[in-house]
């Protein structure tokens, strides 16, 4: 039976680099085409990383690059490979005279993968959960990998992936409570999904040149959640990926006063059948086949996390 490919969501934003020392106008990330050069350059040999453990070596890279968007039926995406390659690793070794401890070094070192896909129509990447990578610090090496990228291009911006949290997270943990006396989100700023909720605030934000903005608000009396208010808008801004860590709420709550945070786990996508089939997509021939797989997770990347532009 083939196994099933099950991907992670997280929204992709482009932070800022601040230096108070750069001389002249500073080269920043504002177009998808900046995002591939981008994640292009990010799968060169010389931006890879290494991680040292206590019994562990491991080399941190990013390979593969593919632009699928001719198979992609009018959206664009991007294909690589996340992988940790065992360099080397301490341990006990059986030799004819018994145990002994040793450092095991294998070449060439063999990889736990991961595969990425972006989806630059919607600015949402899709990273295939494995048991191996899971519980690692995979996130970070990422974004090392990332920024080491951005600095060769010279650009003075970097990408943030942000946890796309389960289908109303943060706008039902804000309508939870009776009365909310404080809410606090810090909001970035890039190329929103916008909404009826939140069209307001984004183009408020634009309009003053605003990328990253913390919001800390506040009423003993309660803060309206109706559908203009600004702490509703930033719930749903927050909500499709567009802040900086987590969102904090405080208020009443079945009659007692609570603060509550929302969570920072990604929302999980599942396409059954497909996990042999996606590792191999950056060499598969352009077929039907090829464009049926591509569907399907574009249908369940929707279906996860549904685009409202009402």
């Amino acid at each position: 039976m083939s196994k099933r490919f099950m991907f992670d969501l997280y929204r992709l934003n482009i932070e800022d680099v601040e230096d108070l020392f750069i001389e002249g106008e500073p080269r920043r990330i504002r177009f998808d085409k900046d995002l591939r050069s981008l994640f292009q350059n990010a799968c060169e040999a010389s931006h890879d990383q290494i991680q040292d453990t206590k019994t562990a070596k491991f080399k941190w890279s990013l390979r593969a690059y593919a632009d699928l968007t001719d198979l992609a039926d009018g959206r664009e995406l991007i294909h690589f490979i996340l992988a940790r390659s065992l360099l080397e690793k301490d341990g006990v070794s059986v030799t004819d005279l018994g145990l002994t401890s040793s450092t095991s070094i294998s070449s060439p070192p063999l990889a736990s993968t991961a595969v990425c896909l972006i989806d630059l129509s919607r600015h949402l990447v899709a990273i295939e959960h494995t048991g191996e990578l899971a519980q690692t610090a995979w996130l970070d090496f990422f974004h090392k990998i990332i920024s080491a990228a951005a600095r060769s291009l010279n650009w003075w911006s970097i990408i943030a992936l942000t946890p796309i949290p389960d289908q109303n997270n943060i706008v039902e943990l804000l309508l939870s409570f009776q009365r909310v006396t404080r809410m606090k989100v810090t909001l970035r700023i890039p190329n929103p999904e916008l909404n009826r909720y939140t069209k307001m605030v984004y183009e408020d934000l634009k309009r003053s040149g605003i990328r990253e903005f913390t919001q800390d608000m506040k009423s003993p009396e309660g803060l309206a959640r109706t559908e203009n208010s600004r702490p509703l808008a930033s719930a749903v801004l927050a909500e499709q990926g567009y802040r900086k860590g987590e969102v904090t709420i405080e208020g009443l709550r079945n009659d007692t006063f609570e603060i509550a945070r929302s969570g920072e786990e990604a929302t999980r996508g599942v396409v059954k059948g497909l996990r042999d089939f996606v590792r191999g997509l950056s060499a598969t021939a352009k077929t039907k086949e090829t464009k049926a797989a591509i569907a399907a997770i574009f249908a369940e990347i929707d279906r996860i996390h549904p685009q409202r532009n009402e």
